[in-house]
């Protein structure tokens, strides 16, 4: 659109429409400060968890070969595992700025025994091997659950981002050399009609 043909009401929609995009971009800037506030959150707690399941995954590598040291690989075949449940996984979805959440619920689970066939003697090794592998799948359910939301995270942080970036480097100085082409315009009409009044007034008064 040609700005010498700008009106008045023309230039007060792009500044209402200016103004809209200004606040916008404020929204989008504060939802994506809290989006890096969350994602903080879950890369602790990922970090945590990380630490937690390998240090429990030592623990339970160290008790079984306890186990084979002291009943040796085919002595160790002698013992079995009674049948127990995993842990229950109990799943919720939420939804944080706009972002689905998954929520990790375990349940406890029977504890695990580790019984011997032919009257053996139980292996207390054995015993703590097992329970050390059913809070380790906890944890590692856990683990993905962390990791599975912090994947979705930034990926809404990146679309916000680019949200925007297109607001504060297109959109806006788009509309901003519009605005100021259209007042530039209509500045320059009214100097026209500033000087064609005045050159009136002095024919009217010669």
């Amino acid at each position: 659109m040609p700005y010498d043909t700008a009106s008045k009401t023309e230039l007060l929609e792009h500044r209402v429409e200016r103004a809209l995009m200004r606040e916008g971009k404020s929204v989008l800037e504060e939802r994506r400060d809290l989006l890096a506030h969350m994602m903080l959150d879950q890369i602790r707690i990922t970090e945590q968890l990380v630490k937690q399941s390998n240090q429990l995954f030592t623990r339970v590598r160290k008790q079984v070969r306890q186990a084979m040291l002291r009943h040796g690989i085919d002595g160790i075949k002698r013992f079995t595992k009674t049948e127990t449940d995993l842990p229950n996984a109990e799943w919720s979805i939420a939804n944080r700025l706009g972002t689905p959440w998954l929520e990790h619920m375990a349940t406890e689970a029977s504890s695990a025994h580790v019984r011997p066939q032919g009257g053996w003697e139980v292996s207390v090794e054995l015993e703590l091997a097992a329970a050390g592998l059913d809070v380790l799948l906890r944890h590692l359910a856990e683990l993905a659950v962390t990791q599975n939301n912090l994947s979705r995270l930034v990926d809404v942080f990146r679309r916000t981002q680019r949200r925007v970036n297109a607001l504060d480097y297109i959109l806006l100085p788009e509309i901003d050399d519009r605005i100021r082409g259209m007042e530039e315009a209509m500045d320059e009409m009214d100097r026209d009609d500033l000087v064609r009044t005045l050159l009136i007034k002095r024919r009217q008064a010669q």
